[in-house]
């Protein structure tokens, strides 16, 4: 990602924070609060540990560059000058709506415990995501690679894995955080993915197709297990692992996935675990899912989100979904 370069001076905020910072309570917060203590409370409300991350360098990026010392003392014309700054830079669409989200949901958040009075309004107006026409944001494998990451698996756990991903397009941290009984079947004997505390702390039923669960079931054979087993479903290899602590790390699925891409001859864009959900995403929506019905698999909060995949339907695609003209009464 390019890194945003601001023409202001940065602040040096630490100097304003002295020794070990105390745990502070959301409603202790006050206007002369430092922003840091500030962000420490709200980033400690997050859920997930990648938002926690992201958030953090974008609200850190931001504040440090505005140059205060408080919440306090932003004003609407601060807010104003930054969205400018991030709509200018080289930074993708996306990119640009994640900074400017991000800044706006803390502000928010931190206005309803008293450690600034900018009103709501002020927030939402200054830090509005610019608009875009975003074509074909994704990177994503064709129908051929993702047939050939598949077949470049060697064992039945990077196996397992790849078809869990490209079967059920789990984000890579729902991915490891499945355990064998997380795998199981439903009223009707189908097997399905109990997702717990997916993106947004939001627990979802996924369901998966008979190919994909007899690799997961062939995985737990190999490794001596069945689906009435405890543990962690995809397990690390690493020796120097203790027997209690194999879950598989997503650090370490990345590093698979460059592997195997290596050795499948995908050389030509970077394929990353979230490229296989992208792609689950893609096949779902050609294989006739509505995107309510994708939305619903992905766990998007959103259907707006889903809907971007559609930029990824060729011409041939749409010219299918033109309805014919309807029948009218023949001229005599």
């Amino acid at each position: 990602m390019t890194e945003l370069a601001y023409p202001y001076p940065i602040s040096t905020i630490h100097s304003n924070v002295q020794g070990e910072l105390e745990p502070v309570r959301p409603g202790a917060l006050q206007a002369t609060t430092p922003w840091r203590v500030v962000l420490d409370v709200y980033l400690a409300g997050r859920d997930s540990e990648h938002t926690r991350r992201a958030y953090e360098r974008h609200i850190t990026i931001a504040l440090e560059a505005i140059g205060v010392a408080t919440l306090a003392e932003l004003n609407g014309i601060h807010l104003s000058q930054w969205r400018a700054h991030v709509a200018g830079s080289k930074l993708a669409a996306g990119s640009q709506a994640q900074h400017l989200a991000a800044l706006r949901s803390f502000l928010k958040w931190a206005r309803t415990f008293g450690a600034h009075a900018l009103p709501q309004d002020v927030i939402a107006e200054a830090l509005r995501a610019p608009r875009a026409t975003v074509i074909k944001p994704y990177v994503t494998l064709s129908e051929p690679e993702a047939g050939r990451l598949l077949a470049a698996c060697t064992n039945p756990r990077d196996k397992a894995l790849i078809a869990l991903l490209l079967g059920a397009g789990l984000r890579a941290a729902e991915l490891v955080g499945l355990d064998v009984g997380d795998v199981h079947e439903d009223a009707d004997g189908e097997t399905v993915l109990h997702v717990r505390a997916g993106k947004g702390r939001k627990d979802r039923i996924v369901p998966i197709r008979v190919d994909v669960a007899a690799i997961v079931r062939r995985y737990l054979v190999a490794t001596g297990r069945t689906l009435s087993s405890d543990g962690p479903l995809l397990l690390s290899e690493d020796p120097a692992k203790r027997r209690a602590d194999r879950r598989l790390s997503t650090r370490a699925v990345g590093y698979l996935i460059d592997r195997l891409c290596e050795r499948a001859e995908i050389d030509a864009k970077k394929i990353s675990p979230h490229s296989v959900r992208h792609t689950f995403a893609i096949r779902a929506l050609r294989a006739g899912a509505s995107p309510v019905a994708a939305q619903k698999l992905l766990g998007h909060s959103s259907l707006a989100t889903t809907s971007r995949y559609l930029d990824h339907l060729e011409l041939g695609e749409l010219r299918q979904a033109v309805p014919e003209l309807p029948a009218s009464p023949v001229s005599e």
